[in-house]
């Protein structure tokens, strides 16, 4: 399941990940995406990505879905990391670099709401 939310009151693009994620749920969640897009100014947003468990037969989604937010250009980008998900996303050093001087890491969806 990956569901998009749009609070337009407080500016926040929230992304909902959980259970079995196969190509085809990709593929329909990336359509969604960008026709969510669209209908918003994403440098005014707030993103967050908020993961329950899930598993994947694609190795490479986190990695992917993260460089197509990043590219987005939302004002903030903020991951609720309570699965450890980030260790297990491989970067180089640049890329890790990159990363981590946008996003920011919490630890439960109140502290993305309030950050």
């Amino acid at each position: 399941m990956l569901k998009i939310k749009i609070n337009e009151e407080e500016n926040i693009f929230l992304i909902d990940i959980g259970g079995f994620i196969t190509k085809d749920n990709i593929d329909r969640f990336l359509k969604e995406y960008k026709d969510s897009i669209k209908k918003i100014k994403p440098s005014k947003y707030k993103l967050i990505i908020n993961p329950k468990e899930f598993k994947t037969d694609e190795n490479n989604i986190l990695k992917a879905s993260f460089r197509k937010f990043l590219k987005t250009g939302f004002k903030k980008i903020l991951i609720v990391d309570t699965l450890g998900l980030i260790d297990s996303i491989r970067l180089n050093k640049l890329e890790k670099k990159f990363f981590f001087s946008r996003v920011k890491i919490v630890n439960s969806i109140e502290e993305a709401l309030e950050s």
